[in-house]
Formats: C-alpha cells, sequence, structure tokens
C-alpha cells in the first residue's frame, strides 16, 4: 500500500471513475489530508509534474507522480499537495514520495492511485491480494529484510462458466484442486448488455478473456498472474466495428492473442499483438456457403487451425505464421462425421484435438487432425455417461494434457481430461457454488506460472 506502516485507509471507487473503475479513492478518515503518500514498490520515477488550466488552476490529475516497477507495471499517485522526486528518481518501496492533497479534479482530500500494466489500469494487488473495492486496509509497507522464496511455477486450468448474462471463473490447480467460482463482472464492470459467450486464452500467467455481449459486441479483458482483472474494453475501438457477432473462439499465439469471431454467419479474424493494440479485422469467409454457427481454433507449432461448423458440416483452415490462409476443407467429409452441433478444439504436441457433439448434444466424439493431416474420429461415450445432454463444449492443453468442459441441460458443467498416454478420465462434476442461475456456456484455458 502507498501509506504508512499499520495505518489503515478506506478505498473506493464510483460509476464513471476516470480513467477507470479500477481506480482507487483513498481517504483516512478526518485526518486525510497531508498524509505521507509512499511508493508502494521499488522503481524509478517516470513523471512527477502539475497539470494545469491556463488560468493556473490545477486539472484532472494535478500534482501527480507515477513510478515505473519494470515489466509493464507502473503506480500512479494523484491530486497530491506535493511530491518529493523528479522524473529519473530511483525509490525503494515504503519511501516517501508526497502527501496526500486535493489538487487537480478533486472535490476532496484523497489519494488517486491506480496499478496499471502495459498502460492499462488494472485491480490492485497488496501483498499479494487482489484489492476489493469498499475495503479498509491496514498497511503492510513496513521495513522488512526477510527474503520470500522462490516462486515454484505450475500449471493451471482458467475455467470461465457463463449464466444469465453474468461471467464467473475459477482456477483448477496443478494439484486438482479448485478454487471458488468469483463473479468476474463484479471486478471489470459489467459488459453491456451481459455475456452471451465467452472464450479464454493463456499466455503464461495471464488469461485473456473475449467476451461476446448479448449485443452482438465483443470485449475483451485480462485476469493477470496476481489474480488482479482489468476492465471489459471494447474491441472495436480498435480491430473495427462488427455487427451481430455470436460467437467467438482465442488461442495464444506466443505473446500474441490470435482471435475469430462469428457475425452475420460469417468467420473474421484479429490478432491482439504483445502491446496491447489490435489488428483490423479480416474476413475467412462463410465455408459451404451457409451462416457459420459455431467457430474454435488452436495453435500448433507455428500454425493457427481455425475449424467452423456450417449447416452441420466441419469445415477447416491453417493461418500460416507469415499471415497467409488455406482454402477451407470439408473435415466431415474426412471423419465421416456430420450434424455437428458443437465443437471445441486444442494443440497438443502438433496435433490438433477435437471434442464433437451431434444429435443436439446426446453424442460426443474425440477426435485428432494428426501432425501429417490425417484425421480420426472416436466416440466419448465411455468418458460422458449416456443420458447426459451436452449443450456447450470447451477444450484447452494444459501442460501437455487435454482438458474439456461440457455443459449439460440439466446445469451442471462436467470436466475431464485426457492424459498424455491417451486415456481419459471420467467426467465430474465441477462444483459450481457462487454461480446462480442456468449455466449456459463454459470457456477453458491452460496458464503457467
Amino acid at each position: 500500500m502507498p501509506f504508512s506502516c499499520n495505518q489503515a485507509w478506506l478505498g473506493k471507487t464510483y460509476s464513471g471513475h476516470s480513467p477507470s473503475l479500477q481506480s482507487i479513492d483513498w481517504t483516512h478518515g478526518n485526518t486525510t489530508a497531508d498524509q505521507p503518500v509512499l511508493a508502494s514498490a521499488d522503481g524509478v520515477v517516470s513523471t512527477a509534474t502539475t497539470l494545469t488550466n491556463p488560468d493556473g488552476s490545477y486539472r484532472s490529475y494535478g500534482k501527480y507522480v507515477v513510478i515505473d516497477h519494470g515489466n509493464g507495471s507502473t503506480s500512479l499517485y494523484a491530486h497530491l499537495n506535493g511530491y518529493d522526486v523528479s522524473a529519473g528518481t530511483r525509490v525503494v518501496r515504503g519511501q516517501k514520495i508526497g502527501v496526500v492533497g486535493n489538487t487537480g479534479n478533486s472535490s476532496g482530500a484523497h489519494l488517486h492511485y491506480e496499478q496499471r500494466y502495459n498502460g492499462t489500469v488494472k485491480q490492485s494487488v497488496f501483498d499479494g491480494e487482489p484489492f476489493q473495492m469498499g475495503s479498509t486496509l491496514t498497511s503492510r509497507n513496513c521495513a522488512d529484510t526477510t527474503t520470500p522464496p522462490a516462486p515454484t511455477g505450475q500449471w493451471r486450468a482458467q475455467v470461465a462458466v457463463e449464466s444469465g448474462g453474468g461471467l464467473y471463473h475459477a482456477v483448477r490447480n496443478a494439484d486438482r484442486t479448485w478454487t471458488g467460482f468469483g463473479d468476474v463482472q463484479g471486478v471489470t464492470g459489467a459488459v453491456p448488455g451481459g455475456v452471451r459467450t465467452t472464450a479464454e486464452a493463456g499466455i503464461n500467467g495471464d488469461t485473456h478473456v473475449l467476451a461476446v455481449s448479448n449485443e452482438g459486441k465483443l470485449y475483451h479483458s485480462i485476469r493477470f498472474a496476481d489474480r488482479s482483472w482489468s476492465d471489459f474494453g471494447d474491441v472495436a475501438g480498435e480491430a473495427g466495428p462488427l455487427a451481430n457477432i455470436t460467437q467467438v473462439a482465442a488461442v495464444s499465439s506466443g505473446t500474441e492473442v490470435q482471435v475469430v469471431v462469428v457475425a452475420d454467419g460469417k468467420v473474421y479474424h484479429t490478432v491482439r499483438r504483445a502491446n496491447g493494440t489490435w489488428a483490423p479485422f479480416g474476413a475467412v469467409g462463410n465455408p459451404g456457403g451457409a451462416p457459420v454457427t459455431k467457430v474454435a481454433l488452436s495453435q500448433t507449432g507455428t500454425d493457427t487451425q481455425v475449424v467452423a461448423v456450417s449447416a452441420g458440416t466441419l469445415f477447416h483452415t491453417v493461418r500460416h505464421a507469415d499471415g497467409t490462409w488455406t482454402n477451407w476443407g470439408d473435415a466431415s467429409a474426412e471423419t465421416g462425421v456430420s450434424g455437428i452441433d458443437d465443437i471445441a478444439v486444442a494443440g497438443t504436441g502438433g496435433d490438433l484435438q477435437l471434442v464433437v457433439t451431434t444429435q443436439g448434444g446426446a453424442k460426443r466424439y474425440h477426435g485428432a487432425r494428426l501432425a501429417g493431416g490425417q484425421w480420426v474420429l472416436n466416440d466419448l461415450s465411455s468418458v460422458v455417461p449416456a443420458g447426459v445432454t451436452v449443450t456447450d463444449v470447451a477444450a484447452a492443453q494444459v501442460n501437455n494434457e487435454l482438458q474439456a468442459a461440457f455443459v449439460t441441460t440439466d446445469g451442471r458443467v462436467l470436466h475431464t481430461i485426457r492424459a498424455v498416454n491417451g486415456t481419459w478420465s471420467p467426467a465430474a462434476p465441477v462444483d459450481l457454488t457462487g454461480v446462480p442461475g442456468t449455466r449456459t456456456g463454459v470457456s477453458i484455458t491452460g496458464t503457467y506460472n
């Protein structure tokens, strides 16, 4: 925290808070003004300045300081009555950088505080815990010479469940335990119109979440490795407007996120680059001529493989690293399965793994497009029991294993794993405590940190 050791401060936000709902306004009762403001982490001051209007009055942040902590992370301290540092000053955690004030666009003494990653305001994290707005927190910004143990990296499955326009997230840890489900929009802000469907892509420890709204627009948020979230942002601002988006799929490709959507029955592609910018949407078409009802994609080596369902037929194309695409091919003809309702894919060891549903979700298959281009398909009745009807399916590669999740007509989410040796665990229900209403969709990805 940016305050003296053992001080308790109340942190709040409000609707329309600029520049983000993740910005925190800190107060300390009637003794807020002129309290010391401390660096919340080591770094180098990148900004220490005062914003004024032409008449000399303060505007915006007023007197403020930004500290660069390296690797894209910064913290901002605004509305100060004064600051003790200048740009280029190296500071350590707990060092005084200024005092709380009321300069700029401020209606009373408080500290406006932000944590940012690559320029985007994110949910603040203190002492390893994401901050919950409206909480009173006691500062642990105290002298401490203890060296923390080195972190141990592990694979995790990030799982999101859609229900009644809401979105809920949980983690399956490497030890097979699950965290509870949390309300994503309670932290990121609401997706206008509610969430229709989602996709996830993991890059190292970060989870990129793509959400299609019930209004047919695409939004993006990040759950960072420290468990904090960024606000949902409208992708159309950079990738360009698309109307009537109904489906989305995403996968990581190095430090980029490859994204495909279905809009007005056609497939479009974009890329979120490592610097946070988006490539314009490009048309990939509607194979078979009929409207596309489902799309999925995965990464195998340097190729991005995309599948689409049109009139129950499965089609396949490949985007190469140089941005060129192969022609759509009829994968149903290769596999011998038609009347497809849903599909999810994941790349493992050079192969494209598929999980397919037919007969209104009553029949499930697992298949693959092998690295050599051959297609295979097998029955999954031994994994998902008979009598279960599936309404949505998701799949991801997690530590070289295929993890799959199914939403059923009775409101359950079933989870299973295909091990590296090809054996499957029986599909087991996920504890959905914290997910109210009717569950309609699921997405999954793997992260490592």
